[in-house]
């Protein structure tokens, strides 16, 4: 359907004013409705404008009903229309695929619109559904005798005689399929409550339809069948088996991003259902995924306003859940808009409950009033407060009033919400009790699932933990925040990796700390609020526990102002990459942040701020540096919000090893410096690791002997890969790109496709410092092997690593590009030797869930490249990327980098840690500090600026 026509049925079905709805509750039946009794009279008038106009309104007031679309594809058909009845037709199939008159209609308007593949898709579904072969015979002579009456038509003499083969032996061909749909459907479209409450039964009907795939391929059974089977057995679980539900989300979802197989209505219905359970399972980057796909597929085909909407419902409730309050904001505006158009309470129950919630977490108060008086009104429809329904709206209006009169704290029994309304009244001590009871309830929740179910929950579960330790902090309950801090990691990935301990008991920790050594963790206590970069500093020695707030933005207030412009331009540069909206409204004063605090998303401004002051660009063959006179003041700034105030504490400290948490991950903490202009380097030998029960496992496991020192990968070479771009030309193209990028990787497939749609006109530049920087390795390190140029491939790695091979090293060093992928998390990746096309089923290029798998149990590696130990916030584990991938696959320690990093730097680097490692037995973490300092003293001339020794981080013990 163009554009054109969308005009055309929204210009006839409604009258748009900014006034609120008018509401009604409609007949349980549709054909109560005064619409169809209209629809009757103006059909029988002829008048077929007048019938379109109430076919419209019928498929507003009931959204989702098969008979409303009929009629409406029928009103096209009728207005000699056929493209439109042909779109409105498989709208109506997909919300009934057992309608034999629906897919009757469908074969007659897509004959007539010239859509052959269609025509087969109707004739397949009626024959699927069976009849009595009397009906059989009528509806075959039907559909040929219209065949034949479209003689006088040459445009759709093709199509014509394609439909006429589809027909060919129709009645035992009928027989064939409705048969194959029996046999294989039977138990999916025929499956009850108690089946599916039934696990085992449940299993074996997900099974049928599983196998069901393979007679679709075969054409014995239409796809929107297939669909109608799974959405069948979807809305069952979602009321008798959730836990089964979850297991549907991935066939549910590959339906949604197939393009190709599944038209727009079926990929739709299955959305529907796709959202719910994704929604119920916490898994809000998938809902926004999932809807900003559709929402971009149904630009320019949009059946009703009411299907844009339901997708806006699930797009808002993610945004909003995922704190992203700004863009929810923004969504919930056009979602607004839609209101006067809803016909259907129950869609603007919906729509009330999240663009409520959307404004009052923005604090938009004025805009929530306006929504709140509007529900308000709703609510006082006769026979509204009967409808189930009306619980949207009054939990919208609930959930906000606290947010809309901050005096008023009234109990909701929901234990999270009750504690965050009890902590903005400053009321910690019963705060903390009710942020106990949250955590309890979602801990009994997590130790259910297994750990990727839990991935939609930890986010909330962080949120409780920060306010927990906020309120114990307020009241004085000091020596419970350690707990709470790592009960924060307690479900990481990692830790189901490599920890023999889901969390590590206080004294347990310091056990294993030296004299003169300290564990500093951080956890945040702004998540969940309009404000950000907040934390708690936990810090703990052999013999003592010291907690205390960091300044959050109280360094940075006179920064804000004074670099506003160009933290503007840098935060327009971030949005532009991300795909969202620009987060300006505290920096050009539009808003006003609370005193000392980030306003949210300034936190990350300021850290990549701090990042682009770190970096270089080489000009004229000089490094170039971001306003290099402001850069001790900028590290001086994140020194006074991080590590000040436990200077006191710090004096007897000489070796810290950091837990951060979230984006505090990407701040080198080494390159700090005090008022005294000293780097932390100097005064700390400085590691970093994702939790204590990680450190202790590490510390603890038996010590191994390693047959060889090195193994050393340089001196690869990369052409352009030669596969087809994908499409990218919107949102949607993007979130299909990445569906697409996940399937295949779980299938093992090449991703030449992915990266050559993201490649430049260049191939990335050949490495001779890498490669040098191997050859020297070689040299000064005895027994090291290497991997160089042609032997640098992504083959002989897995190979090695398939075959133990990688397990006799120490260390494992890996020079060349790497980078974690902007858009598409999953391309995260190390280039190895890089072909135009695939060499064995591997595109040359080890992306993130590759390294993870790989069997790589040895003590260090180090990845000599650019930006490798940056990735995105997951919950509970913090910065997810190319770092933890390594310690996934068995690496005790790592040293990745934070940014781009200079040829002449790195080597430098890495020829003074090895020789101090493998010829001066140094640890490895105190020959990286020893290394860092001697660029620090100007023992490598021209090398002092931190950008050369400060990106490398090391994670260990």
């Amino acid at each position: 359907m163009n554009m054109k026509c969308l005009s055309l049925i929204l210009a006839l079905a409604f009258v748009c004013f900014l006034s609120e709805a008018q509401v009604s509750i409609p007949p349980a039946k549709m054909e109560n409705h005064p619409d169809y009794a209209a629809y009757q009279r103006a059909k029988q008038g002829k008048d077929h404008n007048a019938a379109l106009r109430a076919a419209a309104n019928l498929i507003e007031t009931y959204p989702g009903n098969s008979v409303a679309f009929q009629l409406a594809a029928a009103s096209f058909y009728d207005i000699n229309k056929p493209q439109d009845a042909a779109d409105f037709v498989q709208w109506s199939v997909a919300y009934n695929g057992y309608d034999n008159v629906s897919s009757f209609y469908g074969f007659i308007f897509s004959v007539f619109a010239n859509r052959p593949n269609e025509v087969q898709q109707y004739v397949r579904t009626m024959q699927n559904v069976g009849k009595a072969p009397a009906d059989m015979q009528r509806d075959y002579q039907s559909m040929s005798g219209y065949l034949n009456s479209l003689a006088g038509y040459p445009d759709l003499s093709a199509t014509v005689q394609k439909a006429k083969g589809y027909l060919a032996n129709y009645n035992e061909e009928g027989v064939k399929r409705a048969k194959a749909a029996y046999e294989n459907l039977a138990s999916t479209l025929g499956a009850s409550y108690d089946g599916i409450a039934n696990n085992e039964t449940a299993a074996q009907t997900l099974a049928d339809w599983v196998k069901t795939e393979e007679a679709v391929k075969q054409g014995l059974i239409s796809r929107m069948m297939y669909v109608e089977a799974l959405v069948n057995i979807a809305k069952i679980s979602e009321t008798v088996n959730f836990e089964f539900g979850q297991k549907l989300e991935p066939h549910l979802e590959k339906i949604v991003f197939d393009q190709t197989n599944y038209n727009l209505a079926s990929r739709y219905r299955a959305y529907e259902r796709l959202a719910r359970v994704q929604s119920a399972m916490k898994r809000w980057d998938k809902v926004e995924a999932s809807s900003n796909l559709i929402i971009s597929d149904l630009s320019g085909k949009l059946p009703s306003t009411a299907t844009l909407a339901k997708a806006y419902f699930y797009l808002v409730m993610a945004k909003t859940e995922s704190r992203n309050y700004k863009d929810a904001s923004a969504l919930a505006d056009v979602y607004a808009r839609q209101l006067p158009k809803l016909k259907s309470p129950e869609y603007l129950a919906e729509a009330y409950y999240v663009i409520l919630r959307a404004y009052a977490f923005n604090k938009e108060m004025d805009k929530a009033q306006t929504i709140a008086r509007q529900a308000e009104n709703f609510l006082k429809t006769p026979g509204i407060e009967q409808m189930s329904y009306a619980s949207y709206v009054k939990n919208g209006l609930s959930s906000i009033a606290n947010l809309l009169d901050n005096e008023t704290v009234t109990s909701t029994g929901n234990a999270y919400n009750d504690g965050v309304w009890l902590m903005e009244q400053k009321k910690y001590a019963e705060s903390a009790v009710q942020f106990e009871k949250a955590r309890a309830e979602e801990v009994k929740l997590l130790d259910k699932m297994d750990p990727l179910e839990q991935r939609g929950y930890l986010d909330k579960f962080q949120r409780i933990n920060g306010f927990l330790a906020g309120a114990y902090y307020e009241t004085k309950q000091f020596d419970k925040i350690y707990d709470v801090i790592e009960s924060n990691r307690a479900y990481a990935l990692l830790n189901d990796k490599r920890s023999d301990k889901k969390q590590l008991p206080l004294k347990e920790l310091q056990s294993i700390l030296g004299e003169g050594e300290a564990y500093l963790s951080f956890i945040d206590v702004s998540k969940g609020t309009t404000y950000e970069g907040t934390y708690l500093m936990c810090l703990v020695t052999k013999d003592n526990v010291v907690v205390k707030y960091n300044r959050s933005a109280g360094s940075f207030t006179d920064l804000l102002i004074g670099q506003k412009t160009q933290l503007i331009e840098l935060e327009k540069e971030q949005a532009k990459m991300e795909f969202r909206k620009e987060n300006l409204d505290y920096l050009n004063g539009a808003k006003t942040r609370v005193d000392n605090t980030f306003a949210k998303g300034e936190f990350k401004l300021i850290t990549q701020y701090l990042r682009k002051h770190m970096e270089a660009k080489v000009v004229e063959g000089k490094y170039v540096f971001y306003q290099k006179e402001n850069l001790p003041d900028l590290l001086n700034r994140f020194y006074h919000t991080f590590i000040s105030g436990l200077d006191v504490e710090l004096f007897t400290v000489n070796k810290l090893t950091i837990s951060p948490e979230g984006l505090m991950g990407t701040i080198p903490f080494d390159a700090l410096t005090d008022d005294n202009g000293q780097y932390l380097a100097e005064r700390f030998e400085i590691g970093y690791i994702p939790n204590a029960a990680m450190l202790h496992t590490l510390r603890t496991q038996p010590k191994r002997t390693y047959a060889m020192n090195v193994l050393g990968f340089g001196g690869a070479t990369y052409d352009l890969h030669s596969a087809p771009k994908a499409p990218l030309s919107s949102l949607g193209d993007l979130e299909k790109l990445r569906y697409r990028v996940r399937e295949d990787l779980k299938g093992n497939k090449p991703l030449d496709y992915a990266f050559a749609t993201f490649q430049s006109d260049e191939p990335m530049s050949y490495l001779e410092g890498g490669r040098e920087e191997v050859a020297r390795i070689q040299k000064i390190v005895p027994k090291t092997d290497t991997r160089m140029d042609a032997m640098m491939t992504e083959n002989e790695l897995k190979r090695m690593s398939a075959a133990g091979e990688l397990a006799k090293y120490r260390a494992v060093h890996l020079s060349s590009h790497a980078s974690v992928h902007p858009y598409v998390f999953d391309l995260s990746s190390i280039a190895m030797t890089v072909k135009s096309t695939p060499v064995n089923g591997e595109d040359g290029m080890l992306v993130v869930g590759e390294l993870e798998k790989l069997n790589l149990p040895v003590d260090f590696v180090m990845l000599s490249a650019c930006q490798t130990a940056l990735g995105v916030e997951s919950p509970g584990d913090g910065i997810k990327g190319l770092n933890q991938a390594l310690l996934n696959a068995g690496a005790n320690s790592t040293l990745t980098s934070l940014w781009s990093v200079s040829d002449s730097g790195t080597m430098l680097l890495t020829i003074h840690l090895y020789n101090r490692v493998f010829n001066g037995n140094m640890s490895t973490s105190a020959a990286i500090t020893d290394v860092k300092r001697s660029f620090i003293k100007g023992e490598f001339e021209g090398h002092t600026h931190p950008y050369f020794w400060a990106p490398f981080i090391y994670t260990g013990y």
